[in-house]
């Protein structure tokens, strides 16, 4: 059972992913949510940046829909 992949969810998914990985779900979420809204990926950062404001995106535990992804994202075998 040690190798398990089961996520502490929800009271404790952040404490279960480092800072480097962490950070790099997020960018991954803000990522596939510019694409999913446009069909294509942002020109550049401020343009994701502009479009992350304007929608009052965040990618926190607070997030019903990125809590979500992340336990999706997070089940997908590793490539």
């Amino acid at each position: 059972m040690a190798d398990d992949n089961i996520l502490p969810f929800p009271n404790k998914l952040r404490d279960a992913i480092d800072e480097e990985a962490w950070r790099a779900l997020q960018g991954e979420f803000y990522l596939d949510c510019y694409f999913a809204h446009h069909g294509k990926p942002a020109d550049g950062p401020e343009q994701l940046r502009a479009w992350l404001t304007e929608q009052q995106l965040f990618a926190d535990t607070d997030n019903p829909f990125f809590r979500g992804w992340l336990v999706r994202r997070l089940s997908e075998p590793a490539d």
